[in-house]
């Protein structure tokens, strides 16, 4: 009976699992290497999104669930809502528009003045918001002469575009169903101020 083991076999041996451990370092160097290039694009995309009003990061599937949990809980909140899983999501785009207005437009309410001759000069703070818009300003009576006087609008919005994955319904036995339904690709937008409304884009195979 031929031994299981003598040198030879001991050196092919050694030699497969040299060749095994070379190749499982190389592709988790390649691996680590794409990974740092990743990170540090993140990095600088980061660096320079106060110039630029612009970034763009790429995450992985845990990093998303982080993102979510400690930097948008709002949009995380939402997604549950939609009964959107995070697994599904394949992008999310937010969009932050602020608007300011600080163009002084004075209303006179002389047709008031007659009822308050007799008052001392008042000024009194106004402010109109809503959950988009904040108007302040004041009306002031003063040298017989009664105004409003705006001096700052506001205005702010967020949009959210998230893309995810989703499988159609289908009848089976009658019950509706999405196990097993033909995957389709959906958007969906998120606006604080406005409608959402969702589009479906289905790829051609």
């Amino acid at each position: 009976m031929p031994q299981i083991l003598n040198i030879n076999n001991i050196k092919t041996y050694l030699i497969i699992v040299g060749i095994i451990a070379a190749v499982w370092f190389y592709k988790d160097y390649q691996f680590q290497k794409s990974e740092n290039i990743r990170q540090s694009e993140n990095v600088s995309q980061l660096r320079k999104y106060d110039s630029l009003k612009y970034a763009t990061q790429t995450y992985t599937k845990k990093e998303i669930t982080e993102f979510l949990t400690y930097q948008r809980k709002d949009l995380q909140t939402f997604l549950k809502q939609q009964k959107i899983a995070t697994r599904k999501i394949q992008r999310i785009i937010t969009q932050e528009l602020k608007y300011r207005d600080t163009t002084k437009n004075t209303v006179n309410l002389q047709p008031v003045l007659e009822a308050i001759k007799n008052k001392q000069n008042i000024k009194v703070p106004v402010i109109d918001s809503t959950a988009c818009m904040i108007i302040k300003g004041y009306v002031v009576f003063e040298n017989d002469t009664l105004s409003l006087n705006i001096t700052d609008r506001k205005f702010k919005n967020v949009t959210d575009v998230i893309s995810y994955w989703q499988r159609n319904q289908w009848k089976l036995l009658g019950i509706k169903t999405r196990l097993f339904g033909k995957k389709t690709i959906t958007i969906i937008t998120k606006d604080e101020c406005g409608n959402t409304k969702t589009f479906i884009v289905e790829k051609k195979k």
